[in-house]
């Protein structure tokens, strides 16, 4: 029997991973069944982790300015780090492991084993929030953690760093295209496939959305040979260059201009293919950091307009329930009134109809405009 394996970046909903609400998607006769392995508000997994090294930090800082009063709001206000990840593990679909079926039963087990051998492999990463969703079409982990880096000689001694983290786990990567958490994805995929094996599923290795370990490994192979051939090709270069500089010094005349930059033509077109690449690179960087400048601005507008319209809602709430107590005591004694009132007057109305003895005339009247109906 072979699976697939997903290993995807999650938003870390909490609310949904806790199930505090219930999206359409989830069966809630179902939601017994899943797991809550650990739950700590991020704000209280950041004072456990890092309020010894902000107070140690802080201690030494002379100016108040320089001084960090909330690690937590300084890092999601910042640049540089993310406060958190969440990645979330699957093995095979709905179609092959549906959550109802006993191939879901299969991989809850799985998915259980993994965790907790993640928390071996990963000391570096403080998981805070993880669950195991049996309510949905297929069974699922959502693991939400903090990385952090001991020993920091830059800021706190103890600070949060994805990069680093996984450096103190001899994970590292080469540039954009691989990543440390690329390469870090790969090789948890690769433990949740032995857990597979053992329980005689083989991983299924399709390839159209993401890359083995292997085929990045292979591309940075590549990259170094690239490199490699370029260093040759600078190293050329730069002894013509020594040679011709030699030859300026025994020539009575110099030498010209074109015998001064000649170079072979495959060395040439490398480095003009470096040159291109970089300039490339350098432009989408900065492109890159345009969207992720116009994205922080139109965030941070968002926020302050969320925090406005609930300002405003509390208000509103607040001037509605005064409101309706209001209206409430009012009510209540306008009609006490208003029933007190319309019973004297149908008890005199009573009175007057039983005294004349009305009841008959009116049934007479009655009659007779039931005749005129009839003969029309």
């Amino acid at each position: 029997m072979k699976r697939t394996i997903s290993a995807m970046s999650g938003d870390g909903v909490v609310a949904h991973n806790r199930r505090t609400y219930i999206a359409e998607n989830v069966d809630q006769t179902r939601t017994h069944l899943n797991i809550e392995y650990c739950y700590t508000p991020i704000e209280q997994a950041y004072h456990e982790l890092f309020d010894e090294a902000q107070a140690e930090y802080n201690a030494k800082q002379k100016r108040k300015d320089r001084r960090i009063e909330n690690y937590y709001e300084k890092i999601c206000n910042g640049d540089q780090e993310k406060p958190f990840y969440e990645v979330i593990f699957q093995v095979g679909n709905k179609d092959d492991m549906g959550a109802a079926s006993e191939n879901g039963a299969l991989a809850k087990e799985i998915l259980d084993k993994f965790y907790h051998s993640f928390l071996e492999r990963n000391p570096q990463l403080h998981v805070y929030s993880a669950h195991l969703h049996m309510d949905e079409a297929t069974p699922h982990l959502h693991i939400d953690f903090i990385p952090f880096t001991t020993g920091s000689k830059r800021g706190l001694s103890t600070r949060v760093s994805l990069k680093q983290a996984l450096a103190d786990q001899g994970i590292t990567g080469e540039g954009r295209s691989l990543t440390e958490r690329d390469l870090w994805v790969q090789k948890e995929k690769e433990s949740l496939a032995e857990i597979m094996l053992e329980h005689g599923i083989e991983w299924e290795q399709k390839g159209e959305h993401k890359e083995h370990l292997s085929v990045l490994e292979f591309k940075r192979e590549k990259r170094k040979e690239e490199l490699a051939e370029l260093e040759q090709s600078i190293e050329r270069v730069q002894q013509k260059q020594v040679s011709i500089k030699a030859v300026e010094q025994i020539e009575t005349k110099p030498l010209p201009l074109t015998s001064k930059v000649a170079v072979d033509k495959e060395d040439f077109q490398n480095l003009v293919t470096a040159a291109q690449k970089f300039v490339v690179q350098e432009k989408q960087e900065s492109r890159l950091k345009r969207l992720l400048k116009d994205a922080k601005k139109t965030i941070s507008d968002l926020k302050a307009k969320v925090d406005s319209l609930v300002a405003e809602l509390d208000s509103v709430k607040g001037e509605l329930a005064q409101y309706r107590s209001t209206r409430g005591q009012l009510r209540t004694t306008e009609l006490e009134q208003d029933n007190d009132y319309l019973r004297r007057k149908i008890r005199t109305y009573e009175e007057v109809i039983f005294r004349n003895n009305l009841w008959t005339y009116f049934s007479k009247y009655k009659e007779k405009v039931t005749v005129k109906k009839d003969t029309r």
